[in-house]
């Protein structure tokens, strides 16, 4: 299953990668940082994320997302991300829900973009 790690350089994208990279369903094709289009990006700098995608043999997309509806700027990055790089999946560190949601974010953005993406 080709796929996408969801990167922002920390720890827990680190986790996913590695879990990723050991089960032999994935095949890591590109890391993808969703950055808004000017604001000050909160996880780790785009540089040092640029470095360790190289470090890696990975390629890093940077997916600007952000507008009046953040989560179809999302969903819509996604689904270009996936018929950019004919991807099945979207491998993300997001473990616990936040806050009063209710549903991973990510899932639910993949399922409002379409395509099949898991």
């Amino acid at each position: 299953m080709r796929c996408a790690i969801s990167w922002t350089g920390g720890k827990d994208s680190n986790l996913a990668m590695l879990i990723a990279t050991l089960d032999p369903r994935f095949e890591v094709v590109v890391l993808v940082v969703f950055r808004p289009p000017a604001a000050v990006f909160r996880a780790h700098p785009i540089a040092l994320m640029h470095a360790q995608a190289q470090a890696m043999g990975v390629p890093l997309v940077e997916v600007e997302v952000g507008g009046d509806n953040y989560k179809q700027s999302y969903a819509e990055g996604l689904l270009g991300l996936q018929q950019q790089h004919q991807l099945d999946a979207i491998v993300t560190g997001d473990m616990d829900l936040v806050g009063s949601m209710s549903r991973n974010w990510v899932e639910e953005c993949c399922e409002a973009a379409g395509g099949g993406l898991k």
